[in-house]
């Protein structure tokens, strides 16, 4: 499919250009932009897990999915049980997922301050969380430190 809409958008393109047809090279970047614009919607909508219910986060993380972990633990956290949300989330970063890597963070900070939380930070940002990244690079900076 994604080498029909390339060969199309060439197609309209070049057929505009020596037309002189501005309708063709409309529908010729129309589709152009199309080509781009699909692989990076397969990219985000691939690394992206949503989970519709409860049931489905626990059967992913029973088949071993750290995502399913993380919204387990991100269900636990909503309601309250924080205990549960650390260790669903300890589980999810024995397994890797940097993303509970920065809740577990966000989870401590809440409870003990940003002290207590800073190695949780510094783990996701050593595994190349934007977000933790950021966080540390502005706190470095606030405490005169260079930074990392």
């Amino acid at each position: 499919m994604t080498l029909f809409v390339f060969a199309a958008a060439a197609g309209f393109s070049l057929a505009g250009v020596l037309t002189d047809n501005s309708a063709m090279l409309e529908v010729g970047l129309g589709l152009w932009v199309l080509c781009v614009l699909t692989p990076i919607w397969s990219w985000f909508r691939s690394r992206r897990r949503d989970f519709r219910t409860p049931e489905a986060a626990r059967a992913a993380a029973e088949a071993g999915d750290p995502r399913g972990l993380l919204a387990l633990a991100l269900i636990a956290k909503d309601a309250d049980d924080h205990n549960e949300a650390e260790r669903l989330l300890l589980l999810a970063i024995d397994r890797g997922d940097v993303d509970s890597m920065w809740e577990l963070a966000c989870l401590v900070e809440e409870r003990d301050g940003i002290d207590a939380a800073e190695p949780w930070y510094r783990m996701a940002a050593d595994n190349n969380h934007v977000a933790a990244r950021r966080l540390l690079r502005r706190r470095d900076h606030v405490n005169g430190e260079s930074p990392s």
